[in-house]
């Protein structure tokens, strides 16, 4: 049972048991804070951030990716992690202001679990991907200037583009496995 802490804060924290005790005493629960937003003005904040930066990620990440398409001279193996990397801001800043809604009670609209664990599938990937690519970028600057008579040899277009494509693979299953669990073992109530 949840038991809500009786602090007037903006933003209150529910604690859930890591575990069931093994008998009926209370004393032995090992006890888990979790953070709820529970102000309006906390609430309202939340939302005011969302739409502001989503916009704004969504502009400069379809100007990356603009220009990657129109001028061919930017197509170079680091452009091209570039380029990922751009794709999958683009898709958080898409899946920004429908994860608020989700995560603010629009969930409550739909009587599946899998609606839930769609969304937090498609956030895992996108934030996934994200973070293998800049540490790709990482790598790549890193040879550059560790290696420069190499580095055309070592990173290569084709090298590029299947480190891309496992990182892409790689961070959907991550993402989605929790989904997968889900519809193969049949969990689809709340």
């Amino acid at each position: 049972m949840a038991l809500l802490n009786s602090s007037p804060s903006y933003v209150d924290f529910v604690y859930l048991p890591k575990e069931l005790p093994t008998n009926s005493s209370n004393d032995e629960v090992n006890m888990t804070r979790i953070l709820r937003l529970n102000s309006p003005l906390a609430v309202t904040i939340a939302v005011l951030l969302v739409f502001m930066f989503s916009p704004m990620i969504l502009i400069g990440n379809s100007l990356v990716l603009i220009a990657m398409y129109r001028f061919k001279r930017l197509r170079t193996p680091s452009n091209y992690l570039m380029t990922s990397l751009a794709t999958s801001d683009l898709g958080i800043g898409m899946f920004m202001p429908v994860g608020m809604y989700l995560e603010l009670g629009g969930a409550r609209d739909f009587s599946s679990s899998y609606v839930c664990l769609l969304s937090y599938g498609v956030a895992i990937t996108l934030c996934c991907v994200s973070v293998l690519v800049m540490v790709a970028i990482a790598v790549d600057r890193f040879t550059s200037l560790a290696r420069p008579l190499r580095y055309a040899n070592l990173i290569t277009h084709s090298a590029v583009e299947r480190y891309i494509t496992v990182f892409w693979i790689y961070a959907t299953l991550v993402g989605f496995t929790p989904f997968g669990y889900a519809l193969i073992h049949g969990t689809s109530s709340r």
